[in-house]
């Protein structure tokens, strides 16, 4: 087969697999390349913005975040299962930066919660970014109960910036 014969993997499902792998290998020109041809649904915004993140655009990642509309369900609802053996998994994860990789359309209806407040995540870090700290605090503490390194992280930096400039 002729190198740059075959289509983008044909089907939808086949292109957004397509672009997760290109995130997971750190492809962000290739996975945005991708994405800005991907009808406007939440994970190819999301996915987007993850691009627009790491290559430093923090306020256009905000814009496509904006853009997500969650069903009021979606924030609610599919709470995690309490047995102590996934707390302790999901309190492990929640000290990595997982907020920074791709999601799909089925892992949105599978954890919409977890996309909830993934969106939170990343938005915090954009603010962070961008040093308006009085957004990474109104934005952030909400979901800082949750235990998410990077909210701890940003609610003290923001703490700590807001008392040096009073």
């Amino acid at each position: 087969m002729l190198l740059g014969t075959t289509a983008h993997h044909g089907t939808a499902e086949g292109t957004e697999t397509f672009i997760l792998q290109l995130l997971l290998q750190q492809r962000y020109a290739e996975a945005y390349e991708l994405l800005v041809k991907q009808p406007v649904q939440t994970a190819a915004l999301y996915n987007t913005a993850i691009c627009l993140h790491w290559s430093g655009d923090y306020q256009e990642a905000l814009n496509r975040l904006e853009k997500i509309q969650l069903a009021p369900h979606m924030s609610s609802g599919n709470q995690l299962n309490t047995e102590n053996i996934c707390k302790q998994i999901r309190n492990k994860q929640n000290q990595t930066d997982d907020f920074l990789q791709g999601i799909s359309e089925a892992y949105i209806k599978s954890f919409p919660a977890l996309v909830h407040d993934a969106i939170i995540r990343l938005k915090t870090a954009c603010w962070l970014q961008l040093g308006s700290y009085e957004k990474v605090i109104a934005i952030a503490t909400p979901i800082a109960h949750k235990g998410y390194k990077n909210i701890t992280d940003a609610l003290k930096l923001a703490d700590t910036a807001h008392d040096k400039r009073i």
